[in-house]
């Protein structure tokens, strides 16, 4: 079977359709759950975050217990090193973690399944994503949820493309992939740009293109993947 058809088959409405479990950064910091899934833009949700431990008197810079992972990709080893870290016995009060990278591989979340489960006692994790629903059910299903409100990137290639004909979309992922090709420069980003068109289907209740989309960002992280298949494919059928 297509693993791709299989997984689409496999996506739940509960998925697809992710709510607000809370209006804006609400977290009791008297009694902190051990994770949370901060949903926002990432420099402003990291912000807003600071600004909160920070006003509960929780101490980060200097700190041996305040961990920061922020590359571009949070990838297994990424997933390892937080593990261990999170293993090891605070030196204060708590040990803060803040994740915010620009994409987390589908390997890294469920390599932190059993780490965000059983985590060890004073040990809190904040997890910052653009959307709820980039993050697979079983770890969210770990963490609390809050909301940073504010404005939302314009998402202008997503947007762009869904707007082109198909012949034009067709052109536009021949670009695309040229300029993800490492030559040199900063190019554009698979997965960052699938999320885009995730926020942005899901913004519009565009149920069925979110079904078409969501089983491919599962694989973009993947090695054999190939970029112009996968979009060659998304200006057919979006």
């Amino acid at each position: 079977m297509d693993p791709i058809r299989s997984k689409k088959s496999e996506i739940s409405a509960d998925l697809l359709s992710v709510s607000r479990t809370s209006n804006g950064m609400e977290i009791d910091f008297q009694n902190l759950h051990h994770s949370y899934l901060v949903v926002g833009e990432r420099k402003e949700a990291e912000a807003h975050l600071r600004e909160l431990l920070l006003g509960h008197g929780i101490k980060l810079a200097g700190s041996p217990d305040f961990f920061v992972f922020n590359s571009p990709l949070f990838g297994i080893d990424e997933a390892r090193e937080l593990s261990l870290a999170a293993s090891k016995k605070a030196f204060t009060d708590k040990k803060i973690f803040l994740i915010s990278p620009e994409k987390i591989t589908l390997e890294a979340q469920n390599a932190l399944l059993k780490t965000f489960e059983e985590p060890t006692a004073n040990t809190h994790f904040f997890l910052l994503v653009r959307d709820a629903m980039l993050v697979l059910p079983t770890l969210r299903s770990r963490m609390q949820i809050v909301y940073v409100e504010g404005k939302v990137g314009e998402l202008s290639d997503a947007k762009k493309f869904l707007k082109l004909t198909i012949k034009d979309r067709i052109n536009f992922s021949k670009k695309f992939v040229d300029a993800d090709l490492p030559a040199g420069r900063q190019g554009k980003n698979l997965s960052v740009f699938l999320d885009e068109l995730l926020i942005t289907l899901k913004a519009s209740n565009d149920i069925e293109s979110l079904k078409e989309i969501y089983p491919l960002r599962l694989v973009s992280d993947d090695r054999g993947t190939s970029p112009r298949l996968i979009l060659e494919h998304l200006s057919v059928v979006l």
